[in-house]
């Protein structure tokens, strides 16, 4: 009765694994913001300090996508958009913003409902200092930290 318990326990493990995707990339300052949608990497990454991480997790049972973004030795007190880059399926907006603190450090979390799985290919998640007119970086956005590629297919 026990190895019948434990082999259906078992079971239901590994589908609940199945329904749920996980992915984590560093947090990298690229400067000003770019317009190009991917990293000059051959895997499609950003090259740069290393200044926090970010993890994104997708339930499929729940249709939930979570984005978590810490970053250290950013701007000080100073409010970041978090987006999601390269998304062609999700939003096409900020998803949010991160404030940091006196030292440059900052938490993100935002859980996401999507009515069906994310077909998507390739996708980065960042952080930059909102457009301003005359902004110098693309589309006038400023200090800029991205993470990825990150792909939950």
């Amino acid at each position: 009765m026990l190895l019948a318990a434990t082999a259906l326990l078992a079971a239901g493990s590994t589908a609940f694994a199945q329904n749920a995707t996980n992915g984590n990339a560093p947090l990298i300052s690229i400067g000003n913001n770019v317009a190009a949608c991917q990293g000059q990497n051959q895997n499609g990454s950003y090259s740069g300090v290393t200044k926090g991480v970010v993890n994104v997790h997708y339930n499929a049972a729940q249709k939930r996508f979570q984005v978590n973004v810490s970053v250290h030795d950013a701007l000080p007190n100073t409010t970041y958009g978090v987006d999601i880059r390269c998304w062609v399926f999700g939003p096409q907006q900020a998803i949010g913003s991160l404030t940091t603190n006196q030292q440059g450090t900052g938490t993100f979390q935002i859980d996401l409902w999507l009515e069906k799985a994310p077909e998507m290919g390739n996708f980065y998640i960042d952080i930059a200092v909102p457009a301003q007119v005359g902004g110098s970086g693309a589309y006038g956005y400023g200090d800029t930290y991205i993470a990825g590629p990150f792909n939950l297919l």
